[in-house]
């Protein structure tokens, strides 16, 4: 008979036991036995409370918080359906214009009162898509002309663009400018571009949904505006001709008030010749006038000239307000001027003898051999050659022989 290993005995399993795992496990934990070992810890059973369904509820949303919240998500709808709008009307204008013969220059008011209502959502970033989606139709940009648009080389990448006579610097020559080719692409010609560029300008920067109710704006074609700006032109001209006519009127009426007064004074002045008629008439001439001895003493009295202290003082003064002038001094300055130097500016009188007395140039001696030449009195040098046998005459060599 065979020893039997008692460790190797395993334990027996019921044949009903299903080979799965938990039924394995099961039957594991049942058979071993619970360790004793001193470190291992007891496992208390726990216990579940249930609460009432009262205390399980959130606390109650912010009224502030929800406000907030509703308001952004009005804002986000308003512009979802500005920006559906917005598309909705660049397809509609697409369309424009409406006759396939119409002019830019002169286009249906139905069509421009309809491209104007459709223009007030828009920012200028939505009109410049509105000309984009109208070049890739193959139309010009310009929404009220039925034109097609420009089209370049695709090679270059630039164009020189030349202006109109009278644009260049100083108001002379042409400008020129150096243009994209798809800036100039967009339109069928300078004056579509113009017209849409006018346009453009008037739009509004800040988005329709941002918007307060009125502050639409009235958008103007360029022929509009060009109108309004002649009737301006025309009524400041009617006020300024009305004005002038007014000064006119009172320049009429002080003319006439001058003539009067001076036809008053031509009165006057007549009277007052006629009367001083009537007394040189009354006036006799005594026979002492006539006599020399009178006229010597009445010519005694009279104080023609001044005296040499005087006409020197005058002088000085006016020397010295010359002077005041030159040194920037508009008036005398007693504080200032009281330690300059007196300056006095005199003229010179020419002397009448001495030594100061000019003289007339007089021939001197020595000037009738030639005189000096700053100090300097030429001789002659060498020695005259004698004259030539035959009759030639020649000149007489002033160099010194060598």
């Amino acid at each position: 008979m065979a020893n039997i290993n008692p460790n190797n005995i395993s334990p027996r399993i019921s044949s009903n036991m299903k080979s799965s795992l938990p039924s394995i496990h099961a039957a594991f934990t049942r058979d071993t036995p619970p360790s004793t070992s001193p470190n291992s810890r007891t496992t208390r059973p726990t216990t579940t409370t249930t609460t009432p369904a009262a205390n399980q509820r959130k606390p109650a949303p912010n009224t502030r918080h929800l406000a907030i919240a509703l308001h952004h998500a009005h804002q986000i709808q308003a512009r979802k359906d500005t920006e559906s709008l917005i598309l909705s009307r660049i397809e509609y204008l697409l369309s424009f214009p409406s006759h396939p013969l119409a002019l830019a220059s002169s286009p249906s008011p139905d069509d421009v009162k309809a491209f104007k209502e459709a223009l007030l959502p828009f920012q200028p970033s939505d009109y410049d898509n509105l000309i984009l989606e109208r070049n890739i139709e193959g139309r010009c940009g310009y929404v009220l002309c039925s034109n097609e648009h420009r089209r370049e080389d695709p090679k270059a990448k630039f164009r020189v663009v030349w202006g109109k006579k009278g644009s260049g610097p100083g108001g002379r020559g042409r400008e020129m400018k150096v243009v994209p080719k798809e800036q100039i692409e967009k339109w069928c010609s300078d004056e579509c571009a113009e017209r849409a560029m006018y346009i453009r300008v008037q739009l509004i920067e800040q988005p329709a949904w941002e918007r307060r109710p009125g502050s639409a704006v009235e958008i103007l074609l360029l022929e509009e505006g060009r109108a309004r700006r002649e009737r301006v032109r025309e009524r400041e001209r009617e006020r300024e001709r009305e004005s002038l006519g007014k000064e006119c009127g009172e320049g009429k009426g002080k003319e006439r008030e001058r003539e009067r007064e001076s036809e008053l004074v031509d009165e006057e002045r007549v009277r007052d010749t006629g009367d001083i008629d009537e007394v040189m008439r009354k006036l006799v001439i005594s026979d002492k006038s006539l006599d020399p001895e009178g006229i010597l003493q009445g010519m005694d009295q009279l104080a023609v000239c001044e005296t040499d202290m005087q006409m020197e003082e005058s002088s000085s003064h006016i020397g010295q307000a010359a002077l005041a002038i030159e040194r920037g001094d508009n008036a005398p300055r007693p504080g200032l001027d009281a330690g300059r130097v007196g300056v006095n500016i005199f003229e010179k009188h020419p002397c009448t003898g001495g030594i100061g007395a000019v003289e007339a140039p007089s021939p001197r001696m020595e000037d009738l051999q030639g005189g000096s030449i700053e100090g300097f009195e030429p001789g002659q040098l060498g020695t005259p050659r004698p004259d030539a046998m035959d009759g030639i005459e020649e000149d007489n060599d002033i160099l010194p022989t060598i």
